[in-house]
């Protein structure tokens, strides 16, 4: 007699989605830099700095918040004229940015979790879809 057990494609997911979790908590960085907070989309860029949180902060926090959030609209307005890189590259360097980023730095999240929750659920569905696909070939 032969016994055989099957595995699910539930279960298939489950497994993708935590070793996709665990490679993408432990590749990712631990928080986006200036630049990454400057190019931002803006609905990531809101959840990265809630300006709830920032205005319960200090001067220095709203001070700083509002600075990075005129830096976002420089790059964009420079992108529409293909500029974008450059203004970039200078806002990067210019030290209020790097002053600002300082002050807003303890608010914004880890990266890792963000990433760890992306690449857990891509893993998952992966995982479900190549089982469904491919199936048990017995």
């Amino acid at each position: 007699m032969s016994r055989t057990s099957s595995v699910t494609p539930a279960e298939v997911g489950a497994g993708s989605a935590i070793i996709g979790a665990g490679i993408g908590y432990t590749l990712a960085p631990r928080k986006f830099n200036l630049e990454q907070l400057l190019t931002q989309k803006p609905d990531v860029f809101v959840k990265t700095l809630p300006e709830k949180v920032l205005n319960a902060g200090t001067e220095a926090h709203k001070t700083a918040y509002a600075a990075i959030v005129d830096a976002r609209k420089a790059v964009t307005e420079a992108s529409k004229k293909n500029l974008g890189e450059a203004k970039l590259a200078e806002l990067v360097r210019a030290p209020k940015m790097e002053n600002a980023y300082k002050v807003v730095k303890g608010f914004i999240p880890k990266a890792r979790v963000q990433t760890a929750i992306v690449l857990g659920v891509i893993g998952g569905l992966i995982g479900v879809l190549a089982k469904i696909i491919f199936g048990e070939k017995a």
